[in-house]
C-alpha cells in the first residue's frame, strides 16, 4: 500500500497557502500564565531545590517568589503537573507542536545577575529537558526567550511542566523573584500531520490510535477502551487497520496528541487544535468478503474537547466500500475550544457487511485542501470525500 501523491499535496497547498495569504494558521502561540489579578497562584509551586521559596499573587498580574533560603541552595519553581495554561483547569500535557520558544518575564530584588536554569518535564516519561544554558537575570523585570529546539516531537506535544531554577547566589541575601507572564512563541504551523501510521511509528505504527466507543463493532476488541483489534496494515508505508464488523453501529475510533497510547488515554492528552481550518481523513474500506461489495459507510469526524469531553462534530461523509483510499476533508473552523482537544477521530455508521477500513493519514491543515479551493470557494468549505489511490 503505496502512499503516493503527498509531495504533490504539499505542493499545491503551498500555492493554495499563497492564495489565502491572511488565513488563520496553527500552532497557535499565547500565553500561558499572566497571573490576572490577585489571590491565584494558579498551581504554581516549589518543584525542588533546598533554598526554599514561598510563592503569592498579592500583586496584580504578579507571581511572587519570597526566598527564605539558604541562599547556597537552589530553588526550582513550576507549574503543576496536570495544569497546562491559566485559562483552562483541563489537566494533561501541553501541546506546543511547531512553536520555537518559551517567554518569561522574570526579574528579582537584588543588585547582581543571578544564574537561572529554565527547563520542562515532558513526554510520558517525565523527563527533564533544560532549555538552553543558564541564563544571567538581571534585576527588575526583563524578558527571557528559551529555545523549545531540544525537545522531540513526542516532548513538545505533552509538555508536563514549565519551570526554571535559581541557583545558588551565596554573595547575595534572600531574594524577592516576580514572575509577571508565561508565553509561548513561534510561527505558526499550516500543516500537521498528527498520524501517518508510517513503517516505525509509535505503537507497533498506531500512534495512539484506540477504539473508542461501540467497541463490540471491531473486530477483536476485548470491550474495553484500548488498542484490542487494532493493527498495522505493513503493506507499503504503512496504515492503520481493523476489521469493522457490519450488521450493527460502526465502531468510533479515537487518536491524542499522535503519540503514544502507553496503556491509556491519558498519556496522550491533550491536543492543541486552534486555527486550524480543516481535518483530512486518508481512509479506505474493503468488502471482507472481496465481492465488491459496493455502497458507501457514513464516517462522521468528531472531537471531545474540555475539561467535560463535550462532543463536537463537523459532519458525516462517505466512504466508499472499494478498496481505494479517499481523502475525507471537513471543515473544523466552526468547532469550539479546539485548544483543549481531549481526544478527536472518526464514527462510523452502521453498515451491512464486514469491512476492512484502513486509515492512512489524518492531517490538520490551516488552509482548505487546494481541491475545496475550486470546488468551494471562499467562506463556503464544507465536508469534502477525494478520491487519493487505489489500495
Amino acid at each position: 500500500m503505496m502512499k503516493c501523491g503527498k509531495a504533490t499535496w504539499l505542493a499545491a497547498t503551498a500555492i493554495a497557502a499563497f492564495a489565502w495569504g491572511n488565513v488563520a494558521q496553527a500552532q497557535l502561540p499565547g500565553v500561558l500564565y499572566t497571573w490576572n489579578g490577585t489571590g491565584n497562584i494558579q498551581q504554581w509551586k516549589q518543584n525542588f531545590g533546598t533554598n526554599l521559596g514561598l510563592l503569592d499573587n498579592l500583586t496584580a498580574g504578579q507571581l511572587t517568589i519570597i526566598e527564605t533560603g539558604p541562599v547556597t541552595g537552589e530553588m526550582s519553581i513550576s507549574d503543576d503537573a496536570n495544569r497546562r495554561l491559566e485559562s483552562s483547569t483541563a489537566g494533561g500535557g501541553l501541546d506546543l507542536t511547531g512553536l520555537s520558544s518559551l517567554e518569561f518575564d522574570l526579574g528579582h530584588s537584588g543588585a547582581n545577575p543571578v544564574n537561572v536554569q529554565f527547563y520542562v518535564q515532558a513526554s510520558t516519561g517525565f523527563n527533564f529537558v533544560a532549555l538552553g544554558a543558564d541564563v544571567p537575570v538581571l534585576p527588575g523585570t526583563n524578558t527571557y526567550s528559551l529555545p523549545l529546539a531540544g525537545l522531540s516531537y513526542a516532548q513538545q506535544a505533552y509538555i508536563r511542566t514549565i519551570g526554571f531554577t535559581v541557583r545558588a547566589h551565596a554573595t547575595d541575601p534572600p531574594l524577592v523573584w516576580g514572575l509577571k507572564e508565561v508565553r509561548s512563541v513561534g510561527t505558526p504551523l499550516t500543516i500537521r500531520d498528527l498520524a501517518t501510521h508510517d513503517l516505525g511509528t509509535s505503537d507497533s505504527g498506531r500512534q495512539g490510535a484506540f477504539v473508542n466507543f461501540d467497541n463490540a463493532s471491531v473486530l477483536g476488541n476485548d470491550g474495553g477502551q484500548n488498542q484490542t483489534g487494532l493493527s498495522q496494515n505493513v503493506s507499503g508505508s504503512g496504515s492503520l487497520q481493523w476489521t469493522d464488523k457490519g450488521g450493527g453501529a460502526g465502531a468510533a475510533i479515537a487518536w491524542g496528541n499522535g503519540t503514544v497510547f502507553n496503556g491509556n488515554t491519558f498519556n496522550e492528552r491533550l491536543t492543541s487544535l486552534n486555527g486550524y481550518q480543516t481535518v483530512t481523513y486518508r481512509m479506505s474500506a474493503a468488502d471482507v468478503a472481496g465481492g465488491g461489495q459496493g455502497g458507501a459507510i457514513d464516517v462522521q469526524a468528531y472531537f471531545q474537547t474540555g475539561s467535560g469531553f463535550t462532543y463536537q462534530s463537523p459532519g458525516t461523509l462517505s466512504l466508499p466500500i472499494d478498496g481505494a483510499f479517499h481523502d475525507l476533508t471537513f471543515n473544523i473552523s466552526g468547532m469550539t475550544d479546539l485548544q483543549n482537544v481531549q481526544i478527536s477521530g472518526v464514527n462510523l455508521g452502521a453498515h451491512a457487511s464486514d469491512a476492512i477500513i484502513n486509515v492512512d493519514l489524518i492531517r490538520y491543515s490551516a488552509i482548505p485542501e487546494p481541491t475545496a479551493l475550486a470546488l468551494a470557494g471562499l467562506g463556503s468549505l464544507a465536508g469534502l470525500a477525494i478520491r487519493r489511490r487505489t489500495r
